[in-house]
């Protein structure tokens, strides 16, 4: 593969999402930072490992409806759907915000919000993945990627490290009410965008259905099932990590500082594999980059067996460059592996299988078991599954060996 050269080959349409989505992401580090501080605060015993967990749960509860949003994203207008996902977010939040600032929030609405904002937010991820492709050349895809996970995974960089001081100067209310005009930026942004119609015209989203046909077409190709089970055990292991982080700041560091430094490292680690993309990529395949991504995992889950402050900063930020290298390298293969009419779908698909792993994750860190069984569990499991990319590949190239000469 070749280096794609810079911003000439995006165009103004682009530009103009990613900006409104890189604020998005970091007014949503701020709740993403203050939720298990109020969470925490509900609690009847202090740290309390069982209201963060359902926190996280509530938050990734939706990805189970992935394939009714995916459905959504293919036949609906994207520019519609992106207005709608950060405005009722953006209402959600100064919502839970002005009631924390009043009194004193209970546990339920703190469950509500965290529904909704994950809920909004795949449906936004969906629309968006599937969205890209239509706005930039094929060739720039990868470079558009890469800018659409630094904005994701990148600005809240910036976003925790925020948080973490808004937390402390206004307390949680007050940083979640901060955070509302950034997710709302995204709803300005979408004025620029082309009106672009729905991928595929007329029908209403049927979510069964929608998961048959997404799944038919990952079952159809090894490569995307790889990519599914990876990302499996992925999810898996970053919802325990969501709910142990916040704890094990507490209990060995200094609180929200600590926890805000250690999702810092972990997106800056994140910017710098999504940066390694793009020249590792003029001289290796995506399918290289990605074996190398599970590899960079697995040595960032050693630095969790370490009880200290700074063995998880660490291992937060070997993990994050192998999250950020999968991350672009991954999404670009399954946006060139799936037809346009279905991305939606697929990702949809992907979206309720991953929420599986997610489930397990917050059930799983709930568990009144040692945080150190739980991150050696997680380095098994990723070991476990490090064969399953090789395996795709050998078949992926006996499959097109077959194609061609049943062709020829």
């Amino acid at each position: 593969m070749t280096t794609v050269p810079a911003s000439a080959d995006l165009p103004r349409a682009f530009w103009l999402y990613w900006s409104g989505l890189s604020f998005t992401a970091l007014g949503d580090a701020i709740v993403y930072v203050a939720l298990p501080f109020l969470a925490l605060a509900t609690a009847t015993h202090p740290g309390s490992a069982e209201v963060v967990g359902l926190v996280v749960l509530a938050g990734s509860l939706p990805r189970f409806l992935g394939p009714l949003l995916g459905g959504l994203a293919d036949r609906s207008s994207p520019r519609r759907l992106l207005a709608l996902s950060a405005g009722l977010r953006g209402l959600a939040v100064l919502g839970v915000g002005l009631w924390g600032l009043l009194g004193q929030l209970p546990l339920a609405p703190l469950l509500i919000l965290a529904f909704l904002n994950g809920l909004l937010s795949t449906l936004a991820y969906a629309t968006g993945s599937a969205l890209v492709p239509r706005l930039v050349s094929p060739g720039a895809l990868s470079r558009a990627n890469s800018l659409g996970s630094g904005a994701l995974m990148g600005a809240p960089l910036v976003g925790y490290g925020l948080g973490g001081g808004l937390i402390h100067g206004l307390g949680a209310p007050g940083a979640l009410l901060v955070g509302v005009p950034l997710i709302l930026a995204l709803c300005a942004a979408t004025l620029g965008l082309p009106p672009l119609r729905a991928a595929q015209a007329g029908g209403r989203p049927a979510p069964l259905a929608d998961l048959r046909e997404g799944l038919a077409v990952i079952r159809r190709s090894p490569l995307l099932l790889a990519l599914l089970g990876l990302s499996l055990g992925l999810n898996l292991a970053l919802n325990v990590m969501n709910t142990r982080a916040p704890l094990q700041m507490a209990t060995q560091g200094r609180g929200a500082a600590d926890y805000a430094i250690f999702e810092m490292l972990i997106s800056g680690g994140v910017l710098l594999g999504i940066a390694l993309v793009t020249p590792l990529a003029a001289r290796w395949s995506l399918d290289t980059l990605i074996g190398l991504g599970r590899w960079v995992l697995v040595a960032g889950t050693l630095g969790f067996l370490d009880a200290g402050v700074a063995g998880w900063w660490l291992g937060a930020a070997v993990f994050g460059v192998g999250l950020g290298l999968l991350e672009v390298a991954s999404t670009t293969r399954a946006q060139h592996l799936t037809a346009p009419a279905v991305r939606g779908r697929v990702i949809g698909a992907l979206l309720a299988v991953n929420a599986v792993g997610l489930s397990l994750g917050a059930g799983l860190a709930a568990l009144p078991l040692p945080t150190s069984t739980l991150m050696w569990g997680l380095t098994a499991l990723l070991l476990g599954l490090l064969p399953l990319w090789p395996a795709a590949l050998r078949r992926h190239g006996r499959a097109q060996r077959l194609s061609a000469s049943s062709s020829a």
